[in-house]
């Protein structure tokens, strides 16, 4: 289910309370290293380091709520993008049975653009993306190749 922006502002508030130990409005490397540290999370400094100096638009070397927001508001895109590429792939999936067939990816490629599908064609389409060879599209593998679908 799609969140609204206020949702996303609201855990966007709470995620500020939680790493903000210092309660200045700002989420430094430390309080982020010590927070998920404190929660049990094996994480890298200098992982989180880069997380921030990516995210830290202002050069502070902190992270304020305008650039948390920043953050969820991306983390909730890729969230909505993930949805939409599950509903997309049960309509591939025909039987249900959580992977594309051969048969399948052809009546869909003929249903949704190309008039005719020859057999080599589709061959290379399932050598391009059946990394484990089974001779099955999976969720994952559909996912990260979604752009030979388009």
């Amino acid at each position: 289910m799609a969140r609204t922006y206020a949702e996303v502002e609201q855990d966007t508030h709470i995620a500020m309370e939680l790493f903000d130990m210092d309660c200045n409005g700002l989420i430094t490397v430390d309080e982020f290293y010590s927070t998920f540290k404190r929660n049990g999370y094996e994480v890298d400094k200098e992982e989180l380091s880069i997380i921030v100096e990516n995210v830290d638009q202002d050069g502070d070397g902190a992270i304020n709520f305008s650039e948390m927001l920043t953050i969820m508001m991306r983390m909730h895109n890729q969230n909505r993008k993930q949805e939409e590429l599950i509903k997309v792939f049960e309509i591939l999936d025909k039987d249900g049975n959580k992977r594309i067939s051969k048969s399948e990816l052809k009546k869909a490629l003929k249903l949704y653009g190309r008039k005719k599908v020859s057999n080599e064609e589709l061959d290379k389409i399932m050598r391009q993306v059946d990394f484990d060879n089974d001779g099955y599209i999976s969720f994952v593998e559909f996912s990260n190749n979604v752009h030979l679908f388009q």
